[in-house]
């Protein structure tokens, strides 16, 4: 009764410190839910060849204050009817949520063939759930597989009768966690520290251009190859921990399974040495679905394959090897490392639905670069037209997850628009970069009125228009449906 989905961000549920929690477990019966799970079911039947752990990240303990319980109670007409016919109703009364992760790991060589066929259930189930689901293997590495669910579950709790809520519970010290779940989080995170938090933030940044089409030589741009040269430079000069460029060349393309196979090898990396945040910034060819969602071209695709995508292609088709990748493809493979991130896509952002809409409004797009409108209507339904195009564009946002989700994606175009190559300001008599480095790399010597060099974080902030799918209604500029803070907070030192 008292916790859902819905009502966990609820202000008057009071949130306990974070702590985390790791355990070996043997059996079904110590994995709540887990009779559901085809993944465990296998694991658990070959209990003598594989070892299975639970890893419980970002847990705290979420109650309500006992004031507030007992109004719960008092408004809640099913309760009161069942006490009134002398039944007492078991209400949960505290909650225990976190963020998920099994590791299956093979004790035996028999193990490792038993975590091959496990691994084929796993990328079915990663398939047929995109973004909610991320499943990862290394047999050959370290003889395991991992699979977890993204978004935090309620995964214990606790229940009393209405009834001792209603009588015997005292609404003294309603501010706080009451004493035993104050008690409770403090022995559990002496037993799971947490590793000490720094003074100074760490960051990671990695550079990708796909930049060469082996079937699709129109398409290649060597402006994206310089992109992430200048780009990387840029980030080394903040001190990071570490850089890493995946470039294309003409002899090795960078395919959609080198790309996604490199991202393992980054989350094992990340997994053993995290840093406080990552900025990974993208740059190729981006082509429109007919759900709004955007593919990434990359080095493998087939041109004919490619158009015939953009009218059919839908996010439960993608397969492995076809040369695209959905940005939340790549968005759920970060995801993966744990590590908060900054997605930033430079890349041309075509939108047919945006393109239906401007018609629908008398608006037509006038200039070379693709992003510039011009009003053709009834003057006196501006305003309207103007607020009907804005909606559409929040409505194209809002329509996926991920881009709601606290790990800001950053497109360097808005829906409908191309990203044009703009001068270069580094090297003026270099070749012209795709829109959003050009903007960024303006700043690549900028000494704000103290005399110290800008935030990083207040760079990639001042360059984009719109931000929570807000900003100027026009198609020009860069986009984002995040508020950013998360990257703030962690690149603004």
């Amino acid at each position: 009764m008292v916790y859902t989905a819905g009502n966990l961000d609820d202000e008057s549920v009071l949130k306990g410190e974070k702590f985390s929690v790791e355990a070996i477990v043997n059996d079904m019966s110590s994995v709540q839910g887990a009779g559901q799970s085809s993944l465990l079911n296998s694991a658990f039947s070959n209990d003598e060849q594989l070892e299975v752990t639970l890893k419980i990240k970002d847990a705290y303990v979420a109650e309500l204050p006992v004031g507030a319980l007992k109004e719960r109670i008092n408004e809640n007409e099913l309760v009161q009817t069942a006490m009134k016919k002398n039944i007492d109703p078991i209400i949960v009364s505290r909650a225990y949520i976190g963020k998920i992760e099994y590791v299956v790991r093979a004790l035996s060589e028999a193990g490792i063939k038993a975590l091959a066929e496990i691994s084929k259930t796993g990328y079915e189930v990663e398939k047929t759930r995109l973004g909610s689901f991320n499943f990862s293997d290394n047999i050959e590495g370290r003889r395991e597989i991992s699979f977890s669910i993204n978004a935090p579950i309620i995964f214990a709790y606790e229940v009393m009768g209405a009834s001792r809520v209603a009588t015997d519970l005292s609404d003294q010290g309603e501010l706080v966690l009451n004493e035993l779940s104050a008690r409770r989080v403090k022995e559990i995170r002496d037993e799971n520290s947490l590793r000490a938090q720094k003074n100074h933030k760490s960051f990671g940044a990695i550079t990708i251009a796909n930049a060469h089409y082996e079937n699709f030589s129109s398409l290649n741009v060597p402006q994206a190859t310089q992109a992430s040269i200048l780009m990387e430079r840029l980030f080394e000069s903040y001190n990071p921990v570490f850089t890493k460029q995946l470039n294309s060349t003409k002899e090795m393309p960078l395919s959609d399974e080198r790309l996604l196979d490199w991202t393992i090898d980054l989350t094992l990396e990340l997994l053993q040495n995290p840093v406080d945040h990552l900025v990974v910034y993208y740059t190729g060819h981006g082509l429109s679905l007919p759900n709004g969602e955007i593919v990434l071209l990359q080095g493998n695709v087939n041109k004919d394959y490619a158009e015939r995508a953009a009218k059919n292609y839908k996010p439960s088709l993608s397969e492995s090897g076809d040369g695209l990748i959905l940005v939340e493809q790549l968005y759920n493979a970060l995801a993966m490392t744990n590590v908060p991130f900054t997605l930033i896509i430079d890349a041309c952002y075509p939108n047919d639905e945006m393109a239906t809409a401007l018609t629908r409004v008398s608006m037509l797009l006038g200039d070379k670069e693709g992003d510039e409108l011009y009003y053709i209507g009834n003057n006196a339904l501006i305003t309207d037209e103007l607020s009907d195009i804005g909606k559409v564009m929040r409505q194209i946002g809002s329509r996926f997850e991920y881009r709601q989700q606290d790990n800001a994606v950053i497109f360097s175009s808005k829906p409908g628009a191309k990203s044009g190559f703009k001068p270069n300001p580094v090297d003026p008599y270099g070749l012209e970069l795709p829109p959003l480095a050009a903007r960024i790399l303006k700043f690549n010597d900028y000494i704000d009125h103290d005399g110290k060099k800008i935030k990083l974080a207040d760079i990639i902030r001042m360059n984009i228009d719109s931000v929570n799918g807000i900003g100027e209604i026009s198609l020009s500029g860069s986009i984002t449906w995040r508020n950013l803070e998360v990257m703030t907070n962690s690149l603004g030192e």
